[in-house]
């Protein structure tokens, strides 16, 4: 298994200004846009690694949730780089090299741009805090059901972990 110096960033990490992702990661992330895409139906689009513009920087949320009509449609117009449009939630999965307050700084930055919910996976304690707004979360773990007032979103929170 190839690992890197801690001064070493690669490639991913350059471009996206983030950390690269672990397996478990990964598999928390596309467990995560299947619940999300099945739970929020149509009137949400639930994005990966999208580029969005907060500010004078950009943030790459590992998650992102939509309202259905805000994005530009690609389909027959040009493709974008990034977008400018704010999500309704902004999701990060704190990767096993992260550290939390870089997160919380990022939190910061997506609720300053109009984010109504920030969610901050953590797979080593197997739970999601869910903030309304800064400072203000509700943290979900084990058997409990994640509900999010700025989508309405429910969901059991365990199986993202199995």
């Amino acid at each position: 298994m190839e690992t890197l110096a801690p001064a070493e960033l690669s490639q991913y990490e350059l471009e996206r200004g983030k950390p690269m992702p672990s397996l478990k990661h990964a598999r928390i992330q596309k467990k995560l846009l299947r619940i999300l895409e099945q739970g929020l139906g149509a009137s949400y689009e639930v994005l990966p690694e999208l580029k969005i513009i907060l500010d004078e920087r950009s943030a790459v949320p590992d998650v992102a949730v939509f309202k259905q009509a805000n994005l530009p449609v690609t389909q027959t117009g040009p493709d974008f780089i990034a977008v400018s449009n704010i999500p309704i939630t902004a999701i990060e999965i704190l990767s096993p090299t992260q550290v939390i307050a870089e997160l919380l700084e990022k939190s910061r930055r997506y609720f300053a741009a109009g984010v109504k919910s920030y969610w901050l996976v953590l797979p080593e304690l197997r739970g999601i805090a869910v903030y309304s707004e800064l400072g203000k979360y509700k943290y979900f773990y084990n058997g409990q059901t994640l509900t999010d007032p700025a989508t309405g979103i429910e969901m059991a929170v365990s199986p993202l972990f199995d």
